[in-house]
């Protein structure tokens, strides 16, 4: 079953004292566009691998992955010691330079003074985490873009119902319009040049016919449209197909609404469902 190009994924995951959580939206687009967001480390050390699990779920679509690591505990040791020095230090500059500071506030500036702070660092263990995560998600936007694809295959079977009544419709009434344009070609020219004309009346008529047939549209028209409910059953990508597909009915549907205008209230209507059609498939992995 085809996949719509939309939907919104979010996983969260606790991790020996990490916050991980992984946020990706996907919107429709021609190909494949993969953007990772994050920290300078995180683009640094796992881009690559994160475009990759992109690609193994999804072959269409713009889609932004953002990955946040959030620290949960605090592992840096401070010196008593280097603490209060670092207290006094910052009282005597704060007299020096004739600062108002609370006592919170001085106490803040000297613990970061004399922290030691670890670097951040991801590790083996810790980047195989983060690309789980990344992977849940991946799994659930699929989920939520299966979700959407069935709605859109829902509106797209009703509208080839539609364009398939408009057809049957239009077929009846063809015949009748081929008959009565013949029966005017033949009686107008016997009238202009006489009856011993009549060979050459019902010659121009079997042209003008000819011309007027509208059976080869039909047929390709329904070719059409059964190629487009094979597509709906497909659990390929068919997006681009189901794009040339529409293209390819639009063509046949002017090509009758030229050769025969009288049956435009039929053209017309076609052309609408299938706007919506194609408006439908750009959505469409």
């Amino acid at each position: 079953m085809p996949y719509s190009m939309t939907g919104f994924a979010y996983k969260l995951k606790q991790y020996d004292g990490y916050e991980i959580s992984v946020k990706i939206k996907s919107l429709n687009n021609r190909g494949i566009d993969i953007k990772v967001k994050g920290s300078r480390d995180i683009i640094f050390f796992l881009d690559m691998d994160v475009r990759n699990i992109i690609r193994k779920y999804f072959e269409r679509g713009s889609i932004d992955v953002l990955i946040d690591l959030k620290q949960t505990f605090i592992d840096f040791p401070i010196d008593k010691e280097k603490l209060r020095q670092a207290v006094l230090v910052v009282k005597e500059l704060q007299k020096s330079v004739d600062l108002d500071l609370s006592g919170d506030k001085v106490y803040d500036i000297a613990s970061n003074l004399v922290s030691e702070k670890k670097e951040e660092f991801i590790d083996e263990k810790l980047k195989k985490q983060i690309l789980l995560v990344v992977q849940q998600a991946a799994k659930e936007l699929k989920k939520e873009r299966e979700k959407e694809g069935k709605k859109l295959i829902k509106d797209i079977k009703q509208r080839l119902k539609n364009i398939e009544s408009l057809l049957k419709k239009l077929e009846k009434q063809k015949d009748k319009l081929i008959a009565v344009a013949k029966e005017k070609t033949i009686s107008k020219i016997k009238e202009i040049f006489g009856e011993e004309h009549s060979e050459r009346a019902y010659i121009e008529a079997t042209l003008l016919v000819d011309k007027m047939d509208i059976t080869e549209e039909i047929v390709r028209l329904k070719s059409h449209i059964n190629r487009f409910k094979e597509l709906l059953k497909s659990k390929e990508p068919v997006g681009r197909k189901m794009d040339f597909l529409c293209q390819e009915m639009l063509r046949e549907i002017n090509t009758m609404g030229n050769k025969m205008p009288d049956l435009s209230e039929y053209t017309v209507e076609m052309k609408t469902e299938l706007e919506k059609i194609r408006q439908q498939v750009q959505n469409i992995e």
